[in-house]
């Protein structure tokens, strides 16, 4: 079978179209030796049920993907919609990451990673694998502690924090 090169991507349209996916806001975090990093992480799922997994994309030429290799472990925070201040300043490209954990009220997990008191959720995972694909690694991270608690997330959709709307229909969704 013959290949052929495959032309060049447009990234504009492919940026546009990934903006257009609705998610939830985290922040993830690891410490090592003193070092504390956190950024602010779109790119999280609820993995299996069957060991308790999670999955995560870090940018590999960021800083965190080297902490969470040394330490073995990643904390992840997720965001109420009245932590909004806390998603943009874990975002900011080429920003010092040590202030923000400083700033940010946190709490150490049983694995070191540090978790962001007044998340509306949080895992704490120990590290099961990490693959590299394209400019990203892939974090699956073994739950060993979670909590939640009720309140209202911070979402991001077409580049922009928001809040959830008025709740469509009235049928919820059954267990």
């Amino acid at each position: 079978m013959k290949t052929s090169p495959r032309a060049a991507v447009d990234l504009t349209p492919f940026r546009d179209a990934a903006a257009r996916f609705a998610s939830g806001v985290t922040v993830a975090a690891a410490a090592h030796r003193g070092m504390h990093h956190a950024i602010t992480a779109t790119a999280f799922a609820s993995l299996s049920l069957e060991p308790p997994m999670v999955l995560l994309a870090l940018d590999r030429a960021g800083q965190l993907i080297g902490l969470v290799r040394d330490s073995g472990h990643v904390g992840l925070s997720v965001l109420s919609a009245e932590q909004e201040t806390i998603g943009r300043r874990a975002s900011t490209r080429g920003r010092a990451l040590q202030p923000l954990v400083d700033e940010a009220p946190t709490t150490t997990a049983v694995t070191g990673a540090p978790l962001l008191l007044g998340a509306l959720a949080w895992f704490d995972c120990e590290v099961e694998s990490i693959s590299e694909h394209g400019d990203h690694a892939i974090i699956v991270g073994r739950v060993v502690a979670a909590a939640s608690t009720d309140g209202e997330p911070l979402l991001y959709f077409a580049r922009r924090y928001h809040r959830l709307g008025p709740q469509l229909g009235d049928a919820a969704v059954k267990r």
